[in-house]
């Protein structure tokens, strides 16, 4: 924050490659994070009398404490989930809870939000979150109709923004089809950790393959859920999701 630490720090004195007293909490940014997976995890400095009190936007602190989905803010949507760690990241990054997980949470940016952004009281949103899970949501954004939801949105343009997000239509599916797409999420998040780990081409190959042939089944419960017709579902392309 300059108006308050101005030439006291730069954002690099605050990351460390490695966890120790000073740097606790897990830290990515937006070229951290691909589709399922978040590939590099540095530690972020957190604290101390400048960490996070100096700090520009520094967010309330539950909101760290909450699983969360990690969406890179520019280029090809990327999504990836955070269920245990309470990763910290910056501005390259959105990151989205569900109300239900910020019940119990109350300050000016959250109200802030909720009379700005919502046509429902917050009551209502936290009954909302209450009938889906961060899994579903989650494959529906890496699916090739999330890409091609966004790709509306942001109209040409190569940034995400927060309206972009909150704009995107998220149904309230059937459990049948929620429960389907959430045990594939669970799968896809498994696969690509896999991935990351396999040595042999041949193992690669085979990962690769099962996470395409999954790719390929949420795309059609997606297609499913929005009620595409065929000609609809045609007209997207391959590049709509990397």
């Amino acid at each position: 924050n300059e108006k308050i630490a101005k030439g006291e720090f730069k954002k690099a004195d605050l990351i460390s490659d490695f966890m120790d007293e000073k740097h606790p909490r897990k830290y990515i940014e937006g070229k951290d994070i691909s589709r399922y997976s978040i590939n590099r995890i540095r530690y972020f400095e957190y604290g101390t009398k400048r960490s996070p009190a100096k700090l520009r936007c520094q967010t309330f602190p539950e909101w760290y404490e909450v699983p969360k989905i990690f969406l890179n803010r520019v280029g090809i949507m990327s999504v990836a989930l955070d269920v245990e760690n309470r990763i910290i990241h910056n501005e390259t990054i959105i990151g989205l809870a569900l109300w239900k997980d910020l019940k119990k949470i109350k300050n000016q940016s959250i109200c802030g939000s909720i009379t700005r952004f919502s046509n429902y009281p917050r009551e209502k949103m936290e009954q909302f979150s209450e009938k889906v899970t961060l899994y579903y949501i989650l494959a529906i954004l890496n699916s090739k109709y999330g890409a091609y939801l966004l790709k509306v949105q942001r109209s040409g343009g190569l940034t995400t923004y927060s309206g972009h997000i909150r704009n995107l239509p998220i149904p309230i599916a059937p459990p049948k089809e929620m429960e389907t797409l959430s045990d594939c999420a669970k799968t896809q998040l498994e696969l690509h950790a896999k991935l990351k780990d396999a040595r042999l081409e041949t193992e690669r190959t085979a990962i690769q393959t099962a996470i395409n042939a999954l790719d390929a089944k949420i795309d059609n419960v997606v297609f499913q859920i929005y009620g595409l017709t065929q000609d609809e579902i045609e007209q997207l392309t391959p590049s709509t999701r990397r």
